[in-house]
């Protein structure tokens, strides 16, 4: 069965149209339907639009039957189309759930500044839970932050300021977890959602990194702009300050690396090489890794205060977080997000493996570390002394885009998790990748492949997984492999 003879499911409102085509099969699949086993969780992500379609309830049979989910994660707080499910220019976004102005009191934030004004009157967190409920699939609200402002005035105050003093506007820099209104309007979130709908748990996510991380370009993102290095606003000045942190030389640090990364660009290499001058501002500026580890730690604190928040409210609620696939294999993020760190305010990690897409991701996180500190060798060079560090056997630079990364990634990454909580009893149900989008010319998925990723993830330890990283993505075939790696495991 190919793309073209699926059925595909009208606007939410007028004018705006679903992405994606794939996301209501006319077919059956072959396998029979079952229903994975209650402790074993088989969770989907969704986009928001089509919880409002007429064909959603087909969409909960369809992944049921190909796969025995037991679990939807729709992205019910978004300002981002993909994740929206909205196709085209104008759309806004926001809570596709009714909000409860009674939670959100000290965010500054209006019902209108809350409310997907793509949703209409409807309910889509209602809807969801109703015809989930009625199959046995539990609904966990998923927040994630997004990657641009949206054009929203009561958000700006809210950003990260950078270190020339301008207020941010997208990734890799975000909202500030120091800033009261943020929280406030987080932590409203989370009460909201806890207190007014019959919810079976919570994901929150947030897709960025720390300030040295983000000025010497350490990451799998294409190269990032280092004088757009964040947070020196208010509130996180007074916490370094009330840390003993001096703010004003911790800037200065920032200030060397960017000089340090523009001059790397430009081509001029530095008299000693790239790590030794990469060193060497770190030692001229201890208060670099002072700040560094303030927004770390700040951003542990806020994950802190959510899981508390829902736990004050629900004790029996699950509440985890979604963990950023450049963590898996920047050894430098590993560092700083330690899944040790996290267990005593997590019930779940849902580290995201995506191990087809994860190829391309791999080597751009090598080339800009040859961007920076390890401007001295080749990137191909870079790439395989991480593959040492990691223990991955994985294909050479020159081809790890077009190949993906191997289920052996997948299973080395799950037993890290695994391995990173204990003893807690935090459970880990990492992502595994189905027709995650990619460039031109790289690796794309097979029914093997999808089979072979998913084995891996119990092969490693696992205690569930979700299918990702969104339903509307996928390809029948693929979806349906999923679902026989688990049939075979016994868990479906």
């Amino acid at each position: 069965m190919n793309r073209r003879e699926f059925l595909k499911i009208a606007s939410v409102t007028a004018g705006a149209s679903l992405a994606g085509s794939k996301i209501l099969r006319g077919d059956s699949p072959s396998a029979p339907a079952a229903s994975p086993r209650p402790e074993t969780m088989v969770g989907m992500p969704i986009s928001t639009a089509p919880l409002g379609q007429p064909g959603f309830e087909g969409m909960l049979d369809d992944m049921q039957k190909r796969a025995g989910v037991n679990a939807l994660f729709p992205f019910i707080y978004t300002h981002e189309g993909h994740r929206g499910g909205f196709d085209g220019p104008g759309f806004r976004g926001g809570n596709f759930a009714i909000p409860h102005m009674q939670y959100y009191k000290e965010s500054g934030m209006t019902y209108g500044d809350l409310r997907a004004p793509e949703a209409g009157d409807a309910d889509f967190l209602d809807r969801a839970l109703t015809l989930g409920h009625k199959r046995g699939i539990k609904t966990f609200a998923w927040v994630i932050e997004d990657n641009n402002r949206p054009k929203i005035p009561h958000w700006e105050p809210m950003y990260e300021i950078d270190i020339h003093g301008r207020r941010s506007e997208r990734n890799p820099a975000g909202r500030c977890f120091n800033n009261p209104l943020y929280r406030a309007l987080t932590l409203g979130l989370m009460e909201d959602y806890t207190r007014s709908y019959p919810i079976d748990g919570i994901m929150w996510g947030s897709e960025r990194q720390s300030g040295v991380l983000d000025v010497l370009n350490i990451s799998q993102s294409s190269r990032v702009d280092p004088s757009r290095t964040t947070c020196f606003c208010e509130f996180c000045l007074k916490k370094g300050r009330d840390q003993g942190i001096d703010p004003e030389r911790a800037r200065q640090g920032f200030l060397a690396f960017e000089k340090f990364i523009l001059a790397n660009r430009a081509g001029r290499k530095p008299r000693d090489g790239y790590f030794t001058a990469f060193w060497r501002i770190l030692l001229n500026h201890p208060e670099l890794l002072a700040w560094e580890n303030l927004w770390v730690r700040s951003r542990h604190e806020f994950q802190a205060d959510i899981y508390g928040k829902v736990k004050s409210i629900n004790p029996a609620l699950p509440v985890g977080w979604h963990i950023w696939s450049n963590r898996s294999f920047s050894p430098f993020q590993r560092a700083e997000e330690d899944y040790a760190d996290l267990a005593p305010f997590s019930d779940f990690l849902r580290p995201a493996l995506y191990n087809n897409c994860a190829g391309g991701r791999f080597r751009n996180f090598a080339e800009g570390t040859h961007d920076s500190l390890f401007g001295d060798i080749p990137p191909a060079d870079a790439l395989n002394l991480f593959c040492q560090q990691l223990g991955y056997k994985e294909a050479p630079y020159d081809r790890v885009a077009g190949t993906g990364l191997s289920a052996s990634y997948v299973e080395i990454e799950t037993r890290n998790a695994v391995d990173g909580v204990a003893p807690a009893p935090t459970r880990i149900w990492p992502g595994v990748d189905i027709d995650v989008p990619v460039p031109a010319g790289s690796s794309t998925c097979t029914p093997e492949g999808v089979k072979a990723a998913v084995k891996a993830v119990f092969q490693g330890g696992g205690h569930g997984i979700l299918l990702s990283r969104n339903y509307v993505e996928m390809e029948p075939e693929h979806l349906s492999a999923a679902g026989d790696g688990l049939r075979e495991l016994g868990l479906a």
